[in-house]
């Protein structure tokens, strides 16, 4: 069956608006492997433009002052059901929600140890009733509010996960799914029931062999220095560093280490890989600009380190990695930041089982966060922004047909 029987109603899947015209010439392919894997290809059209643009309506934020509005380090996001939207700022351990029309409703915690108060919470995720849960790795524990009502209850969790980013998930409303690196550098999901009981645990698969002994001097991605009586790393610029995401069934999305290319595989939970999309856009090169760039970066930082040795600038790859970022809709699309020639930022949105289904460019004027993804209900977005001064924002957009060029 081809793609394009159903893309017409492609708009109305993406963004809840029928517009048959915002269809796609992309073709898809699905081949079913041996293993019984499916692999999705999708092709697109030469000079492939977006469908779909993210238009700014709100902007929730401010410069100075020492109101509500005035975000220091935002580490979680969620869109309520009322239009309204959570957010966890981390940098003074607040909880803050906000109304449809941006005006603040509450604000729920601080610092401290007492029930509902925050010593490093690092994460924010919707859970039933509309609770807004919240990991608290050094308060070794889960806890839950109401948006308006505030504190409700908390759950003891030895998360591990001091001064990172949540990355676990809600899943099916029901329990909660969270990758864990256990015992000899071995990956899995932890899995929690919804008193953060721990009920099972999930192997992750894995390219290298069980037993491979890990070496700090030989990582693909990392630049290492030997400092003092110990080391340190520096990322490679543009490497492809695997990009992970647990959607709201449980299955985990990942690209492999090391592999620029767009290539996506679905990993189900105690099986196999089921499906793996591919998609055949033109790799973006790494200009000569920003190749120079980061490499004066490197050489002030080791020269003010006192290290007159130079890395090995020929492993700064020459292509840009084609998978930034994954995340899920709430109608279960996914999302896929990819980057674009021309600097901007592209999301191309795929069904849940791998078909293309158009792509979504943000709007002028928006920087967005590296560390919390946009969340998207029906034909909004919501998404944390900043400004050349690294302030932080929370921005509403529309989900708007692009403008096309008379052909």
């Amino acid at each position: 069956m081809c793609e394009r029987t159903f893309l017409a109603a492609a708009w109305l899947a993406v963004t809840g608006c029928g517009d048959p015209e915002s269809r796609s010439d992309w073709t898809t392919q699905r081949d079913t492997l041996p293993s019984g894997t499916v692999h999705v290809t999708n092709v697109p059209v030469a000079n492939v433009s977006p469908n779909w643009t993210l238009v700014e309506e709100l902007r929730v934020g401010s410069l100075d002052g020492t109101g509500p509005d005035a975000f220091g380090y935002l580490k979680g996001l969620v869109a309520l059901e009322d239009g309204g939207f959570a957010v966890l700022d981390s940098q003074v351990q607040e909880l803050r929600v906000f109304g449809p029309d941006g005006a603040h409703v509450a604000t729920h915690g601080g610092r401290g140890q007492g029930p509902g108060e925050f010593a490093d919470a690092n994460g924010l995720m919707l859970g039933p009733n509309g609770h807004l849960w919240v990991p608290d790795s050094r308060n070794g524990r889960m806890s839950i509010f109401d948006p308006g009502d505030g504190f409700i209850e908390s759950f003891p969790f030895a998360d591990g996960n001091y001064g990172w980013v949540w990355n676990g998930a809600m899943v099916d409303g029901s329990r909660i799914h969270r990758p864990w690196r256990g015992d000899g550098n071995r990956e899995q999901i932890r899995v929690y029931d919804l008193t953060m009981t721990l009920v099972d645990s999930l192997p992750l698969p894995s390219d290298g062999p069980e037993d491979e002994e890990y070496d700090p001097q030989n990582q693909p991605g990392q630049f290492y220095q030997a400092q003092g009586g110990g080391y340190m790393w520096y990322g490679v610029p543009f490497f492809a560093n695997e990009v992970r995401f647990i959607d709201s069934r449980g299955a985990v999305w990942s690209t492999r280490d090391g592999d620029p290319e767009y290539r996506l595989a679905r990993w189900e939970p105690g099986g196999d890989t089921a499906l793996v999309v591919e998609t055949r856009r033109p790799a973006v090169p790494v200009s000569q600009v920003e190749r120079d760039s980061v490499i004066a970066a490197m050489r002030l930082m080791l020269a003010d380190m006192g290290v007159s040795r130079q890395w090995d600038w020929s492993r700064i790859p020459t292509v840009k990695p084609a998978v930034e970022s994954v995340f899920e809709s709430v109608e279960g699309n996914l999302w896929v930041r990819t980057p674009a020639a021309d600097g901007g930022v592209r999301f191309d949105v795929h069904s849940g089982d791998g078909g293309y289904l158009g792509t979504a460019s943000l709007g002028p004027g928006l920087s967005l966060s590296e560390q919390v993804d946009p969340v998207v209900r029906g034909d909004s977005a919501w998404l944390v922004a900043t400004d050349e001064f690294d302030v932080n924002y929370v921005v509403r957009a529309r989900i708007a047909p692009a403008e096309r060029s008379p052909s």
